[in-house]
């Protein structure tokens, strides 16, 4: 009867150190596994698949092209400009790179006495930040500087008389501010879009005769203020 009774109180003990032994791991069991909840450490997916993220390249190329009339129809004056743009993310959405703008205007009417050409090549550095409205639609603010040699070769003789021109050479500095609006075209690759710029010109310039001389006291700076639009397409990688 005595070995019974020790027999029960020895299985009394032990299921006693099992059910403790369990109730003491249970605590550690939960919090570890909270610990590892992958869930809690997900991020959350960006809403577009765009290459616009840190460590990310877009190079872009755009081609504008005006026309215009002097009073009275005097002559017609043309002007188009070539742009190629590039940046660099230095973190998600935010570039910075740079610009090339070469342009062209031309005005030729020499029966009339008019004749002006004018080439200029202007390099600069600009900054972007992207802006997803939804997965396939950004808002692309933008500004930056340019500066370059500008050109203009111009008729002075009056109509009938032996042509006679001027060469004005200098220095132009551009800045702008803009902002516009891009759609994803190519899924991951490409978008397309168009930007409305602001654009300050300050230019200073020297004549020169046809024979190259310089003109004396011909040196003259202004400043222009105005608005810009150029419609570009881009590459993303």
């Amino acid at each position: 009867m005595k070995n019974k009774q020790n027999l029960i109180s020895t299985k009394i003990t032990l299921i006693a150190f099992l059910l403790t032994s369990i109730l003491a791991l249970d605590p550690v069991s939960i919090c570890s596994a909270q610990s590892i909840n992958p869930g809690s450490k997900t991020k959350k997916s960006r809403s577009y698949t765009l290459r616009i993220n840190k460590g990310d390249y877009w190079i872009g190329g755009s081609l504008g092209l005006t026309g215009s009339v002097a009073p009275l129809g005097q002559y017609i004056g043309a002007a188009a400009s070539l742009s190629m743009k590039g940046g660099y993310h230095i973190i998600d959405r935010l570039s910075v790179g740079f610009s090339v703008t070469g342009g062209l205007s031309l005005s030729d009417k020499k029966k009339n006495g008019v004749y002006t050409r004018g080439t200029s090549l202007l390099v600069g550095p600009l900054v972007q930040y992207m802006i997803p409205l939804s997965k396939t639609f950004f808002l692309a603010p933008i500004i930056g500087v340019n500066m370059g040699p500008i050109g203009i070769k111009s008729m002075i003789s009056p109509a009938g008389s032996p042509e006679e021109y001027i060469r004005i050479k200098g220095n132009a500095l551009c800045g702008f501010i803009g902002a516009g609006p891009f759609f994803e075209v190519i899924p991951e690759r490409a978008t397309f879009g168009a930007q409305l710029f602001l654009t300050s010109l300050r230019q200073t310039t020297n004549a020169y005769a046809n024979n190259g001389e310089h003109i004396p006291d011909s040196r003259i700076t202004d400043r222009k203020v105005g608005p810009g639009l150029v419609v570009e397409f881009r590459l993303h990688f």
